[in-house]
């Protein structure tokens, strides 16, 4: 066989074999982009059901899932929704619902973790970026408020869920309010969360604001009914809390305001799939 003839097959064996692989490349990554899509319907889905639940009274600062708006990042799953903001590397607010489902016996603690469903160029915090701060890693939705479901759990430990906190913060006064919210879940009733920080007292490792103060609203309905439609049954708690140390030993309620101070503070719109007079009337009182 001569020269030129083995170089043809050579180069024919080559050609066979790279369209091989590249119709094989081709059927991965259509398989690939399958399943990537089923993914993204999923999570739309989940998305949509959580902002129904979770949001069902109002979207306070217009937070979108559009990767542009960086400081007000729009993040939908089971367990809350939350506003993230990556400049602060916290997030503004997270709102959540609490029903009797929720709740359960204590779980293993998870590890603190980057949260998988941030946009690909923000930043993401580490449990490390804390670390020798002196400031505790504080949850916005508790982790004992997803007791009944492990795989929700784990999702308040992601690191958009937390904040920096004193100890004396997070541990007293702080906790006292989470444990209260579940009491009335165990009374009967279902409640609406929403809490979130304001202010800026400077940047653990140029990375992660310390707030000034954390805000908590708690709106709590009948078991079962119409958040909406409830709105003249409804219990509504409003808290400002200094983020400070020296605050041990005072009690959670000796923080209560009003949902219209915490707007003051914050700039947003809380109540506001309320009719306009509810709205109103629930946002000046204090229970």
């Amino acid at each position: 066989m001569s020269k030129n003839n083995k170089r043809r097959i050579f180069a024919a064996v080559i050609s066979a074999v790279s369209i091989s692989v590249c119709f094989g490349c081709g059927r991965a990554v259509q398989r690939l982009e399958e399943i990537r899509d089923r993914v993204v319907q999923r999570q739309s889905r989940a998305g949509a059901e959580s902002l129904r639940t979770n949001l069902a009274l109002g979207n306070p600062s217009n937070a979108t899932d559009d990767p542009a708006d960086r400081t007000n990042y729009l993040l939908a799953r089971d367990s809350s929704v939350i506003s993230y903001n990556d400049d602060r590397g916290t997030a503004n607010w997270a709102a959540w619902k609490i029903s009797a489902e929720d709740l359960g016996d204590s779980l293993p603690r998870p590890d603190f973790r980057p949260d998988p469903e941030l946009p690909l160029r923000f930043h993401p915090i580490v449990a490390a970026d804390y670390s020798g701060s002196g400031f505790d890693r504080g949850h916005l939705v508790a982790s004992a408020d997803r007791f009944g479901n492990p795989a929700e759990n784990e999702k308040t430990f992601y690191m958009t869920n937390i904040v920096p906190q004193t100890k004396e913060l997070n541990q007293f006064p702080w906790q006292k309010l989470e444990s209260y919210t579940r009491t009335l879940v165990r009374k009967g009733y279902d409640v609406y969360v929403i809490a979130g920080v304001w202010g800026d007292k400077g940047k653990i490792k140029k990375r992660v604001t310390i707030p000034a103060g954390c805000w908590k609203i708690l709106y709590a309905v009948p078991r079962g009914s119409d958040p909406a439609a409830a709105s003249h049954s409804a219990k509504v708690v409003a808290v400002e809390m200094p983020n400070e140390k020296g605050i041990r030993q005072d009690r959670w309620i000796k923080f209560k305001s009003t949902v219209r101070s915490i707007e003051q503070k914050t700039g947003y719109d809380f109540l506001s799939a309320l009719p306009a007079g509810e709205q109103e009337r629930l946002e000046t009182r204090s229970e």
